[in-house]
């Protein structure tokens, strides 16, 4: 498949890249990203080889753990010798090794260590989009004033997507701080109204869109919020949904929601454990698991799940798959885990739930709230309260009725 751009990263710092990798095709600049271009059974080496050679740009996540990979200098090394043009995307404040000195030393060097990431995201696909029309970079945006980040936002993980969209939607709905004290305590979601269509990120797609959106829309949606006194919060979420899922060709699937039904196709492949490794380790796996990629249509991002065919998953198709598949981003326990598990069965159904747990800071007074997450941006919306203990939050995309809890 063509493609502009290849990212060239650490297996560490993956959740980055695909980060990256969903913003600049979002907006229409087709990138080549291991584990998901390459084609099962192709060797690995000839694949990245082959790709470079493909591209007219190469971006490189660059961090420590980069900069210790005896991989990632062979890769920026071809990308020389194919003249492309390198961008490094430094998300850590380290200074190149030697090896790597003199080939990243270029005028398209991005620090992108301070938040929020989107920003750097969206101006590096602005740059890239300037270097394959053969202009010259735009000027770099201005630093934010903001505290430090500890670790990328989460939100862009293709398999972590969930959370992201619950944050905005379910999250986003609700009562996020207050002043006065009267709104500290525990809460309870007992009414949640999403309006249609409106549970997406602007500008960016997620392959777990394909369940999470049903599951936003659906009945099976939950949600506590504990407030302090001094107006931190810590927020945590599920959402649902169920439906079929059958073959379609020899490495596809069609799944259909019960709650929306909408059916999705996709192709699919298996890690074996060996190559799943890294993966098993970042999401949160079991020692001999194995990977389950998912590549839904363009421009939505692969998800990575880890887990282990039950015994009854050892045929072809949907029963090749059958058992329960996870993914879990171990951050900071003082911000925000999100956790996805799906849940195929072999009678041809599936179960998909997402989580989030987050923690931050909240305002709320004279009708207004404002949520300031540890991890993204604030978000705000209007309340009103029925009595003491029963309050209707609003925002942009619906409402929800929180009641307080002993």
């Amino acid at each position: 498949m063509a493609h502009d751009v290849f990212i060239s990263y650490s297996s560490k710092d993956k959740a980055t890249a695909d980060a990256a990798c969903a913003v600049l095709e979002a907006k229409g600049i087709r990138c080549w990203i291991a584990p998901r271009d390459i084609t099962p059974g192709d060797d690995w080496g000839e694949a990245i080889v082959n790709a470079i050679g493909g591209a007219r740009a190469f971006v490189l996540v660059f961090s420590s753990h980069a900069n210790a990979s005896q991989q990632i200098k062979r890769e920026v090394e071809r990308a020389v010798n194919h003249g492309l043009a390198i961008i490094p995307l430094r998300i850590e404040d380290v200074q190149p090794a030697k090896t790597l000195e003199y080939f990243i030393s270029t005028p398209h060097w991005l620090d992108a260590f301070n938040p929020p990431l989107e920003k750097h995201l969206n101006y590096l696909s602005d740059v890239i989009r300037h270097i394959l029309d053969g202009k010259l970079p735009p000027p770099a945006p201005a630093p934010s004033v903001t505290s430090a980040l500890y670790g990328f936002d989460r939100r862009l993980v293709a398999g972590a997507a969930l959370a992201a969209l619950i944050l905005v939607s379910v999250g986003a709905n609700s009562l996020f701080g207050s002043r006065p004290p009267a709104f500290a305590g525990k809460w309870k979601a007992s009414k949640v109204s999403i309006q249609a269509g409106a549970t997406g990120v602007p500008g960016l797609s997620f392959a777990t869109d394909i369940f999470a959106k049903p599951a936003l829309e659906g009945p099976n949606i939950s949600g506590s919020l504990e407030v302090s006194d001094l107006g931190q919060y810590r927020y945590v979420s599920s959402a649902e949904d169920t439906g079929t899922v059958t073959a379609s060709g020899q490495d596809g699937l069609v799944f259909t929601s019960d709650i929306n039904h909408v059916s999705t196709s996709v192709t699919y492949f298996l890690l074996e454990t060996q190559l799943a490794q890294s993966m098993v380790s970042a999401y949160g796996g079991q020692p001999g698991d194995m990977g389950l990629v998912l590549n839904p249509p363009f421009p939505m991002v692969q998800a990575t799940l880890v887990g282990m065919p039950s015994a009854k998953g050892l045929g072809a198709g949907v029963d090749k798959i059958v058992g329960v598949w996870r993914f879990r981003s171990l951050g900071n326990p003082m911000m925000q885990t999100t956790s996805v598990e799906l849940e195929i069965s072999n009678d041809g159904h599936y179960r998909f739930k997402g989580e989030t747990d987050e923690n931050g800071m909240l305002t709320a007074t004279d009708g207004k709230w404002t949520r300031t997450p540890q991890v993204g941006q604030p978000i705000s919306g209007t309340y009103l309260f029925d009595s003491g203990d029963r309050v209707t939050c609003a925002a942009a995309n619906g409402t929800t009725v929180w009641e307080r809890t002993p």
